[in-house]
């Protein structure tokens, strides 16, 4: 029952003015406005400044997203100015009906937070589905379907920090992206990884003298692609061991002539390993 109490709240329109702009709130509010707006508009241009200056200073806020979040934050005190002066007499109803207009506003701050995936508010993979919208093609229902997943995800980080969400982030971008938005997605974000990968490999490849018999521009393409397929595969099955092992396993049944080869000079590293070792063991 108490729950519907605090239900206008949520389903509020957008209602009159605050410092000139159209702020979220009940007609109640906008009454308590009325009467007392010197008093409020001053305390509102105080308070909203420091919320603002406060998210600014612990998050990065897209430029583009600016002008919303000072909405939001806006519309926000402006309802918990309003409390005090509708529930000056009772505690509990005053501090509820906070605790609910911040979460709510928490959630729409958290829209124009999350695609920034530096503030790891949400999952690490669909805060940069977000951020990869324009790369990826995202339609609206896209975007939605992903930013629902993320602010669920958010919420349940927040009250426990530690929580494991990778499994759930692979769901809904398999879910939700077609294959070929899957890709780019994975290619955007393995790309600083997979590229060190490959430098490094050409690196042991050209100092064993082996780059000689590699000829063609083919080549590096396929050994690349094969690195961005294998850290696909490890990203999307990374908590699911056998099947990581079992698509791995696919993907090696054609691996590419750079690949072939690195693999080749590895197990030649080793055997030299194994027979140093094996020869110190007759050391006296």
């Amino acid at each position: 029952m108490k729950r519907n109490l605090f239900l206008p709240i949520l389903l509020a329109p957008l209602c009159l003015t605050a410092s000139a702009e159209k702020l979220r709130c009940t007609a109640q509010e906008a009454e308590i406005y009325r009467q007392n707006r010197n008093r409020i508009d001053s305390l509102l241009l105080m308070r909203y400044s420091e919320e603002v200056m406060k998210i600014d200073l612990s998050f990065y806020v897209p430029k583009e997203g600016h002008e919303k979040l000072e909405y939001f934050v806006k519309s926000r005190e402006l309802k918990l100015i309003c409390q005090d002066f509708l529930y000056r007499d009772s505690l509990e109803r005053r501090v509820q009906n906070k605790l609910l207009i911040e979460r709510v506003f928490r959630d729409s701050i958290n829209t124009i937070l999350i695609p920034a995936y530096s503030n790891r508010l949400s999952g690490e993979n669909v805060s940069y589905a977000l951020h990869c919208r324009k790369a990826l093609g995202l339609d609206n229902i896209q975007y939605s379907l992903i930013m629902d997943k993320a602010l669920d995800m958010a919420r349940r980080i927040r009250r426990a920090p530690r929580t494991n969400v990778w499994n759930e982030e692979m769901e809904i971008l398999k879910k939700t992206l077609d294959k070929r938005q899957l890709r780019t997605f994975f290619v955007n974000k393995n790309t600083v990884k997979v590229t060190d990968e490959f430098d490094k490999a050409w690196l042991r490849l050209k100092q064993a003298g082996l780059t000689e018999q590699i000829d063609s521009v083919k080549d590096v393409n396929d050994a690349i692609n094969y690195l961005f397929s294998r850290q696909m595969v490890k990203d999307l099955y990374r908590h699911y061991g056998t099947s990581q092992k079992r698509y791995l396993a696919e993907l090696d049944k054609n691996k590419p002539k750079i690949i072939l080869l690195l693999n080749g000079l590895d197990k030649k590293e080793r055997a030299v390993r194994k027979e140093e070792t094996a020869s110190k063991g007759f050391i006296w």
